[in-house]
């Protein structure tokens, strides 16, 4: 038997994150300060784990709502809220019920620097906190970037990778900074679909392109997957990062701004009838606020739009420093994205097509 994993949030991708350690055999504690969340977290559990055909065992998760509590687990994995300000003042709320402990503290964040995170933690906090980064959908998606900050010791990020190895997955280490790797890449293909959307071009071709082209989804579904409201903060974070390449969707404000969060709420860009994570393709909302036109651009150029950007900004990510190497950005694009394999990832793709 593993030992106990605490999980702060228990939203879709801390139950998603808890699923998989349960299948590889530890126990979890989750924590939340929504109490009508926590009542369902186990029901959402068991669901993610029968969509998985794996037993649930119950005596092997808890909730509380004392955060004191998560403190005798080693490992305490937090997955809230993409705002810089709550994820810092849940962390000051962890130090002050510490005691004494110090564990080992780690961030899901998809966009958020590790170094701006860690500003409020005490000295020995900093030196065991880094990002470990699950994607959705986390039962099919096999990577996790891990991330260290700039007063992270390697212990810790040898600590992480072995953690990610028990769960059954592939770590890559990336620099830190805005997005990290995978979703500076991935931001591209979602402003690239929404900016074609906005232009005009149906929503269903666009989608059937990019399935077609081999990726496991189209942008739109990814988005209401993840829930557009998360899109939404992500997005602006890259924005204040990179305001000269991460355009603004007013379309995207407005369907947060309308509740239509995607497959959660059961509307978004699509109609979901079952709004479980994942489970079954939704229909186009016929209420989006679009008009179609879209009869003058080619097939070709659609998905020139929607992949030579993601190329780019890979490249980008290795001349920062993110990545040492293109080869990461063509694992990543792979193994957390839904690339097509047969095209050896999105920088192999770009380099043989002379992007």
């Amino acid at each position: 038997m593993q030992s106990t994993v605490a999980i702060l949030g228990a939203g879709l991708m801390g139950t998603s994150i808890a699923a998989a350690h349960l299948r590889c055999g530890f126990s979890v504690l989750f924590y939340d300060s929504v109490d009508s969340v926590l009542h369902t977290v186990s029901q959402r559990v068991a669901e993610e784990l029968r969509i998985q055909h794996q037993p649930f065992n119950k005596s092997l998760l808890e909730w509380t709502q004392n955060i004191e509590s998560v403190h005798y687990c080693p490992i305490i994995i937090e997955t809230i809220t993409e705002k810089l300000k709550a994820k810092q003042k849940l962390y000051q709320k962890l130090q002050e019920t510490a005691k004494g402990q110090t564990p080992y503290l780690f961030s899901n964040t998809s966009t958020i620097s590790i170094s701006s995170l860690a500003e409020g933690l005490a000295p020995d906090w900093r030196k065991q906190f880094c990002g470990v980064h699950f994607f959705h959908p986390v039962r099919q998606r096999s990577l996790i970037e891990i991330i260290a900050g700039k007063e992270t010791v390697p212990e810790t990020i040898t600590y992480a990778q072995r953690h990610a190895y028990q769960i059954e997955k592939q770590p890559i280490i990336v620099g830190d900074g805005a997005g990290f790797l995978v979703n500076r890449i991935l931001n591209p293909y979602l402003t690239s679909a929404l900016t074609l959307l906005a232009e005009g071009v149906a929503l269903d071709r666009i989608e059937h392109l990019a399935m077609k082209f081999g990726m496991k989804m189209g942008p739109f579904r990814i988005m209401d997957e993840i829930g557009l409201d998360v899109v939404f903060h992500a997005g602006w974070v890259l924005f204040k990062a990179f305001p000269d390449r991460v355009p603004y969707s007013p379309l995207l404000l407005k369907l947060v701004e309308s509740g239509w969060l995607g497959r959660k709420t059961g509307r978004g860009f699509m109609l979901y009838p079952n709004t479980v994570s994942w489970e079954g393709v939704g229909v186009t909302n016929p209420e989006l606020p679009v008009i179609i036109s879209d009869s003058n651009i080619s097939d070709d150029e659609i998905i020139q739009r929607l992949f030579v950007p993601m190329y780019k900004e890979a490249v980008c990510c290795y001349n920062d420093g993110i990545i040492s190497n293109l080869t990461d950005a063509d694992f990543a694009s792979v193994h957390a994205l839904g690339f097509p394999l047969e095209k050896e990832g999105i920088a192999s793709w770009g380099m043989k097509n002379n992007w």
